[in-house]
């Protein structure tokens, strides 16, 4: 459905991951009547400010859309626990496996900042359900697993534009996270968007500069294939050397040259090419 009006706007969030002051996206989408937020941040004092952008807004406040269930995503919602949190069921479950292996993480980097008791989204959404707020359809797209293991997309068209937020399916010039280990997967969504989204669409991530571009797609498709083809061919070993780690990390700066998220590229990076290693099979 094609909404028309000129009171929509897309406010813009930055939070702390996990001690850089202003790396993880969120959003505060207002609509004629009612605001929504879309991703949680990570840090108390980020979530904090993200409410305090939605109530200034003036309209009530109604939910939390969320689009995957990494914790920089998603302890945040400490701060919106009166209101309904949608997610798919794959984020959710996968939201409460993150936190059971990541919170002491957390909390060594955010200290007090990270939340003693994580809030979880709280409401199932389905693909292909439509949500209406203040007048504006927001639909759900399941993903399925790409960045995380169980990506998603909310999908709105305002005056004929299409207003995409697909969390981390993009990381808009910066570095990326491969822990999960679905590259292969990560490829066939983007590849998927590129058909489903117009030239002009307006693409929300979870980092990086936003919004992307229809054309951002392709060029995180290239990283992606980037880091595929660089170990795709290398001596299968278990555990992952340290020199391999070395390898691919130089080859992926020498493709992006910058120190933004260059760390997220490095966490968990060897049980990551292990998975893609998996995904591939046997070289031989």
């Amino acid at each position: 459905m094609t909404n028309t009006t000129t009171d929509f706007k897309v406010h813009l969030v930055r939070g702390r991951f996990p001690v850089l002051p202003s790396a993880v996206n969120a959003y505060v989408v207002e609509t004629p009547t009612e605001v929504v937020v879309i991703d949680g941040t990570a840090a108390i004092s980020s979530s904090q400010e993200l409410r305090q952008k939605a109530e200034s807004l003036g309209k009530p406040l109604r939910a939390v859309l969320m689009t995957h269930g990494h914790p920089d995503h998603f302890t945040g919602l400490v701060s919106f626990q009166d209101l309904p949190r949608y997610a798919s069921q794959g984020c959710i479950d996968f939201a409460h496996h993150e936190d059971e292996t990541k919170w002491q993480g957390g909390k060594q980097y955010l200290g007090d900042d990270f939340p003693d008791e994580r809030t979880f989204p709280n409401q199932v959404v389905e693909d292909g359900q439509t949500l209406n707020f203040g007048g504006i359809d927001f639909t759900f797209s399941d993903l399925g697993p790409g960045e995380s293991d169980h990506d998603g997309m909310w999908l709105c068209e305002v005056d004929g534009v299409q207003h995409a937020f697909i969390g981390d399916v993009i990381c808009n010039h910066t570095h990326a996270f491969f822990g999960d280990g679905h590259a292969i997967h990560w490829i066939q969504i983007i590849e998927r968007l590129q058909k489903q989204l117009r030239e002009d669409a307006r693409i929300y991530v979870g980092h990086g500069t936003s919004p992307a571009t229809h054309g951002d797609l392709e060029e995180q498709k290239k990283y992606l294939q980037h880091f595929i083809d660089t170990i795709k061919d290398l001596p299968r070993e278990s555990p992952v050397s340290e020199a391999t780690v070395g390898m691919v990390m130089g080859s992926m700066k020498a493709l992006q040259p910058t120190e933004e998220l260059f760390f997220l590229l490095g966490y968990e990076l060897p049980q990551g090419i292990e998975r893609v290693w998996k995904t591939l099979g046997d070289p031989t």
